[in-house]
This record gives C-alpha cells, structure tokens and sequence, in this order.
C-alpha cells in the first residue's frame, strides 16, 4: 500500500508540475511585430493586396510559397495563403519570422528596414553565435549589452523571434562568417 501511495504522489506531482508547463506555455517573442510593419511588408511584396495570386508561385498578402505555408500551420487557416484572411496570414507569418528571421522577406523587409542592422533570434541561436556570425565588436557582450531590454536580464535567455539591433558602430566591415546548419 505504501508504494501506491509514493507513486499516486510521484503521479499527482508530475501531473502538476505538466500543468503548470501547460499553463505558462511557452514565452513570447519579447518584441511583437506591428499590424504597421505587416502591412507595410504586404505592401512591397503585393501592392497590399492580401487575396493575390499572381501566378508566380507565391501567394496572398505576403507572397508565401505553399510549402512554407504548410510548414508554417498555415493548413489551419486555408490551402493557400490568398484564400485566408489578412489576420491569418499574418498569424502564419509569426511563425515564419520566427522559423527563418526576416530572411523569409529579403528585399522588401530590407526595404522597410527589418534587414540590415537587426537580426530575428532563431530556434539554438546563441549571443556568441550571433555576435560571431555578424562580426560585432565586443562578441555577445557588446550584443548583450544594445539589447538588454529586449533580452532581460539573462543573456542565455534568447526567445526565437526577438528582433535584435545590431549597433552600426559595431559591426565590422568586410566579409562576415556565416554559419550553415543543415
């Protein structure tokens, strides 16, 4: 009777400390993405018409290929980014800004100035890996130290999705590493 009892109490206890996870989930990112920046996206990418299909592969408002679509949980909404709504394919766009950075959008988030001197924290990115990456003078601390208010006080605490700034004076100029995962 005494090991049912210790396991009952092993079970509740793992049972709580589960729903506790489930009832804090996961962080979000530390800087949201505006309605403005969204739109402002959309309209270098489709004239802001969030119902195109131009016929070249790419859909809807934020011209999104199917596959990263899919990818992406945009099956949830529509087959296709054109046939879902503006605030579905922006809910879908969070998860790729936080899958693949502004990278997703090269030319027009450089256009309205999402690229350049900001970096979007991905999925086992580390400050170190950030700094070296982008050749910043004073490696993570340097990075660390422009965003603190974006990170808090952890430094190892990096949410996939938060918008750094990379200060201009600390980039170095000229060729920068840049790290391949598979």
């Amino acid at each position: 009777m005494a090991k049912l009892i210790i396991r009952s109490s092993v079970v509740v206890l793992f049972a709580g400390v589960l729903g506790a996870g489930l009832v804090v989930g996961p962080a979000a990112p530390a800087e949201a993405v505006s309605d403005d920046v969204w739109d402002r996206l959309a309209e270098c990418e489709s004239s802001g018409r969030w119902s195109l299909d131009s016929g070249n592969g790419y859909y809807g408002g934020l011209q999104i290929l199917p596959s990263t679509w899919d990818e992406a949980g945009g099956q949830e909404y529509a087959d296709r980014p054109d046939r879902a709504t503006r605030e579905e394919q922006i809910a879908v766009a969070e998860q790729i800004l936080s899958m693949q950075g502004w990278e997703a959008w090269p030319q027009c988030a450089r256009q309205i100035g999402m690229l350049g001197s900001r970096y979007t924290v991905k999925a086992g990115d580390t400050l170190s890996s950030i700094a070296r990456d982008l050749g910043v003078i004073g490696g993570w601390q340097a990075l660390y130290a422009a965003n603190l208010d974006v990170i808090g006080p952890d430094p190892d605490h990096l949410v996939p999705g938060t918008v750094l700034n990379v200060p201009k004076a600390a980039r170095r100029s000229g060729p920068r590493l840049i790290r391949i995962t598979k």
